[in-house]
């Protein structure tokens, strides 16, 4: 099956849907830009959520899907704003897309080392793994370790202030950029 066969399956029942393969499919695919991101409809989103201007960030949140349907984020926010919205189908079905990719990231592994760090497609996963463990991160590195490339992020637990070290597994947006290099932003706005 194509990334686009299976996204519409998962779009259609999410519950049922493999989002581990899923997200290879997506990474394989001609629709895969890790390096691209509408950052004026992440803005949007942020300035319209506080103002609880659901228009407008429901708006944001088609735009970014758009541009990648598996945006974590896209999600959580979609699932807020229809909770609020009074829509428990759409925030249900946008909770369980959500909660389907992040599920996907953590079975690749717990983080605490290069052998078994969570696998990501795209640079913002890694901060969206992070908060959902209550993690700020504070510093991260760029490391090359037995032919593979991870970044390793500094954080600290945000209640406990207990420090913690993430490995991220980055060779799919890597190999995507060593491919297409830095310039190619594949239609991002």
């Amino acid at each position: 099956m194509t990334y686009h066969d299976l996204l519409a399956a998962a779009q259609q029942n999410p519950a049922e849907a493999d989002f581990h393969t899923l997200r290879m499919a997506y990474a394989r695919s001609e629709a895969y830009a890790p390096y691209s991101h509408d950052v004026e409809a992440v803005e949007a989103l942020r300035e319209a959520l506080p103002a609880a201007d659901f228009e407008a960030a429901l708006a944001a949140i088609a735009r970014l899907l758009e541009a990648s349907y598996l945006d974590i984020e896209a999600h959580i926010a979609a699932d807020y704003v229809y909770t609020r919205l009074d829509r428990p189908d759409r925030s249900v079905y946008h909770r369980g897309f959500a909660q389907g990719l992040l599920g996907a990231i953590y079975d690749t592994g717990d983080g605490r080392a290069f052998d078994t760090a969570f696998i990501v497609l795209a640079i913002p996963e890694e901060y969206t793994v992070l908060r959902m463990m209550g993690l700020r991160p504070s510093g991260q590195a760029l490391v090359e370790h037995e032919g593979h490339w991870f970044d390793v992020i500094d954080a600290t637990h945000a209640q406990t202030g207990v420090p913690a070290k993430v490995h991220f597994n980055i060779d799919i947006p890597h190999a995507w950029l060593q491919h297409h290099g830095p310039g190619h932003d594949h239609g991002a706005e």
